[in-house]
C-alpha cells in the first residue's frame, strides 16, 4: 500500500507530483497546513514524496489522493 499523499500539479510538467503527509496527519489536516502555509508549507521550496524541491509559487493545483 502507498503512502498517504496530496497530489500536485506543477507548472511546467505534464505529469502529476505527489506531497508526502506528515505522520499522524490526515489528508484534510495536510490539505488545511498547505493552503493556510503552515509547517513546512511557510518556506518558499516544498519537498515532494520524491526528494525533490520545487517553488511553492509553482505549484498550480493540490488535491487529495484519487479514490481506487
Amino acid at each position: 500500500m502507498d503512502d498517504p499523499y496530496l497530489g500536485v500539479r506543477i507548472s511546467g510538467r505534464a505529469q502529476p507530483e505527489r506531497i508526502a503527509l506528515t505522520d499522524g496527519d490526515s489528508v484534510q489536516e495536510e490539505l488545511a497546513r498547505f493552503l493556510n502555509r503552515q509547517g513546512p508549507y511557510a518556506q518558499m521550496w516544498i519537498r515532494l514524496a520524491s526528494g525533490e524541491y520545487v517553488r511553492y509559487d509553482a505549484i498550480e493545483s493540490i488535491a487529495p489522493p484519487q479514490a481506487p
